[in-house]
């Protein structure tokens, strides 16, 4: 059965919790910040940090201009997650997502995906506008399961009909850069990306944060073989998914990366 979703102080704590150690380590680049809130045994996923709470102390020491504008915080159970907008790692801001596993009160593992900023797509919007706060007023085990099952269907089998079905037609909001807003748009995206050999696989879904009326899947695929790591963020409203922010970037083979413990 499921359950309404009301906020709890557990997790408004884990959220600003969570929050305040990125701000603070990503920020502030205050690197006592690793003391303060990780897990001696910390675990790193980011296909390009190194291992452990050197590899953040590093990433943090070798970027003097290093900011990051948080825009959504989520929670979900032992996992909470950040979208917004770094600088200071390279000559263009990246924007995506951040996924953190708290145990203990303390961050033990952490997963990304960042994209490079583009210009706001041909409906105007960005890669981070829209809404912000999850709703509280949503029952979050129904929206999960809407977006999981639709996910299923339209993504993982192919079937883009899906959108048509369980998208709320041409009043969907679209965040990705190269796509405008409606369902007929997305669709005739992926069938154009299927038709020329580059279309988006997508094999399975590695973990789920869903608050209020957003559902955020963390996923793994390929495109025109290679392979990806796919975060989008859906927004649900009325039984319907109607919006959609993503960052879906080229991510290496686990024996490629700098630690043990593979991307996903």
């Amino acid at each position: 059965m499921s359950t309404q979703h009301t906020p709890t102080t557990q997790a408004d704590a884990l959220r600003e919790r969570v929050a305040r150690a990125h701000h603070e380590l990503f920020t502030l680049r205050d690197t006592g910040a690793l003391e303060r809130y990780f897990s001696p045994r910390f675990i790193e996923h980011s296909p390009l940090v190194k291992n452990g709470l050197d590899g953040l102390f590093m990433l943090v020491q070798e970027h003097p201009n290093l900011k990051h504008e948080a825009h959504r915080v989520l929670v979900d159970g032992d996992l909470v997650a950040i979208h917004g907008r770094y600088t200071g790692l390279g000559e263009q801001p990246l924007v995506g997502f951040d996924i953190y596993r708290v145990a203990d009160n303390r961050i033990v593992e952490h997963w990304d995906g960042l994209v490079p900023e583009a210009p706001p797509n041909a409906s105007g919007r960005t890669q981070l506008d829209g809404p912000t706060q999850p709703r509280n007023d949503q029952d979050v085990d129904e929206n999960r399961a809407l977006v999981l099952g639709f996910f299923t269907r339209a993504l993982i089998e192919g079937d883009y009909q899906a959108f048509i079905d369980n998208c709320n037609g041409e009043a969907f909001h679209q965040h990705s850069p190269d796509i405008a807003d409606g369902t007929a748009a997305v669709i005739g995206f992926l069938n154009q990306l299927r038709e020329s050999g580059q279309g988006l696989q997508y094999s399975r879904i590695h973990r789920c944060v869903a608050e209020g009326d957003f559902v955020l899947t963390h996923s793994e695929g390929s495109i025109a073989d290679q392979r990806h790591a796919y975060f989008e963020l859906w927004r649900v409203q009325d039984g319907k998914v109607v919006e959609l922010w993503d960052a879906i970037a080229p991510v290496p083979d686990d024996s490629q990366a700098l630690h043990r413990h593979g991307i996903f």
